[in-house]
């Protein structure tokens, strides 16, 4: 139990909590942590104006949201190194962000998905049930949401 750990990171700071909170988890058992950004398509993105003006350089608004991801996942990579955690995977999915968490899980056979309470999408999060609220729902493993 407790050997693979799925952490979703989304850059919120509920996100980095959870990572925290995963890398003890992972000390303690000595587990393998898998650090997972999923981004939605591009129609996702029209209500974020500033994303696509940061990434303009690019051909689609797929192509700019994939990179946030990248950045995203580059940065909680680089935090859990600078706390000497070592022992994890990277990866980024295009989709439906609970959709996407539960079937990586499933395929990647995780013990547990730990999460951020509240990511960065709050306001449709209120409106439509947050991410973690559907995970916890919906999964066939253990999760641990962390505030």
């Amino acid at each position: 139990m407790l050997k693979k750990l799925l952490v979703a990171i989304d850059g919120s700071d509920n996100a980095i909590r959870a990572l925290d909170f995963a890398i003890d988890m992972a000390n303690h058992f000595d587990s393998e942590l898998i650090l997972l950004s999923v981004y939605k398509h591009h129609s996702y993105i029209e209500s974020s104006l500033s994303l696509v003006r940061s990434y303009q350089h690019l051909d689609t608004p797929d192509e700019a949201l994939r990179d946030f991801a990248t950045e995203i996942i580059e940065s909680a990579a680089n935090h859990a190194r600078s706390r000497g955690f070592a022992r994890f995977e990277t990866r980024i999915k295009r989709g439906p962000p609970a959709r996407t968490i539960i079937e990586e899980a499933k395929k990647l056979h995780v013990d547990t998905i730990v999460m951020g309470n509240r990511g960065i999408g709050d306001v449709s999060g209120f409106l439509l049930g947050s991410v973690s609220h559907k995970v916890a729902g919906l999964a066939h493993c253990t999760c641990i949401t962390v505030k």
